[in-house]
């Protein structure tokens, strides 16, 4: 019989299936390590997080996006994003004429320069990977105009290739924030630009990246199955001969599979998964050491090591996670300092659930100090202070109040 129940919510197909398999929801929350109560409340149509529904299905032995059913969503109010967001909102999706134009205004009223372009994409992109997202928001929107007046003022003339790979870093660079602050519809207009550039220029390496950071705002949508359709094809297209290959294109081709492994592990399929990371490994150690593109990503063996700890937390092998931070690479440089602070996330959920409560809260501490703007958006850090805050048995000491504060969580 089919693991697939047809027009049915996620209570229902779990019921179902734990049916099907003769448990009883006590001997469901066993198996999957939650707790009875979260398992009838799910079951009672209550709504969960995709890491609960990734728990259920490794316990039921099916894929995660069983328990994703489409539907409408309930009616909500604007968030407080949606203000602070629309400068930005407007030089990314402005409004279009009736000619069909897109109605930018004027970005500036000096004269054009390419040279002082790249120099601010270069400058915003530094910006973005020392987590100052505040400064981030006032800058981003008239960087973003400032490349479409570019593009279009330079139509016709040789040098709007150069201004679209500058619309194009620049569009990959605010998909990128809009994503850490949860704006991922916004996000994929944005990215969804920068790839449209990318291929009109002919650049490859940079159409890959623009995958790369779709799959990103896909996966956080929870739409997995399509993030390994879009990345595989994509790694296929742009596969390079490892004997002759340059950095740009083993870092771009190894961001398409690590984002492969990681939705096939979301969506609990191991074995994909690790085919994907090692596919990911080998052009990491190609490269030798971390590469970095200007206002890009990094990629090299660390960044492709850190795709199977992250694999063995969503697996909920924190053990195995905690030995494969001990054998990192070193010495190779260092990776962007995004896809690092989410690595120490993992370590400190991995160090709390193996008991290493001091551990775990010393990196929490150093994330917290080192960089707030971008933990205070981050659901895994407010998991992780949970986690820590519930493990500890006497009087939380200093470090974990301030963590318990910063999150406005009780005690």
């Amino acid at each position: 019989m089919p693991d697939t129940i047809p027009h049915a919510q996620p209570g229902d197909r779990i019921r179902t299936l734990r049916g099907r398999r003769g448990w009883t929801q006590e001997e469901l929350a066993a198996a999957s390590g939650l707790s009875t109560a979260v398992i009838k409340k799910v079951e009672q149509g209550g709504t969960a997080r995709m890491e609960t529904y990734h728990t259920i299905a490794t316990a039921l032995g099916v894929v995660t996006m069983t328990f994703v059913s489409p539907g409408p969503p309930d009616p909500v109010l604007n968030g407080p994003n949606e203000m602070v967001l629309a400068p930005l909102r407007a030089a990314v999706a402005p409004a279009m004429n009736l000619a069909g134009q897109p109605m930018y205004g004027t970005a500036d009223a000096e004269e054009i320069s390419l040279p002082r372009l790249e120099k601010a994409v270069s400058s915003l992109g530094a910006i973005y990977h020392s987590n100052r997202y505040d400064d981030l928001a006032a800058l981003l929107p008239p960087l973003i105009l400032s490349s479409q007046y570019h593009v279009t003022h330079l139509e016709g003339d040789p040098e709007q290739q150069e201004a679209l790979r500058l619309r194009a870093d620049g569009l990959n660079l605010a998909a990128r924030y809009l994503i850490q602050v949860r704006a991922h519809d916004l996000a994929l207009i944005a990215i969804q630009g920068s790839q449209r550039d990318a291929l009109a220029i002919g650049d490859m390496q940079l159409a890959g990246a623009a995958v790369s950071v779709q799959a990103w705002a896909m996966m956080r949508q929870g739409r997995f199955r399509e993030v390994m359709d879009l990345c595989l094809h994509a790694a296929e297209t742009i596969e390079p001969r490892m004997s002759s290959a340059t950095h740009t294109q083993l870092e771009a081709w190894g961001w398409l599979l690590a984002r492969a492994s990681a939705a096939a592990a979301r969506n609990n399929q191991p074995v994909e998964a690790e085919e994907y990371a090692s596919l990911a490994g080998l052009a990491g150690t190609r490269m030798g050491r971390e590469y970095k593109r200007s206002a890009g990503r990094s990629f090299g063996p660390l960044t492709a090591a850190l795709i199977k700890t992250e694999n063995a937390m969503i697996a909920g092998d924190p053990a195995r996670a905690v030995a494969l931070y001990e054998v990192l690479p070193r010495g190779v440089g260092r990776t962007d300092n995004s896809t690092w602070n989410r690595a120490l996330l993992d370590a400190a959920r991995a160090n709390a659930r193996t008991g290493d409560v001091a551990r775990a809260t010393e990196i929490m501490t150093k994330l917290r100090i080192e960089a707030p703007e971008w933990l205070r958006y981050q659901q895994l850090g407010q998991d992780a202070t949970r986690e820590i805050v519930s493990i500890v048995r006497r009087k939380l000491n200093p470090n974990q109040k301030a963590l318990v504060a910063f999150y406005n969580l009780t005690d």
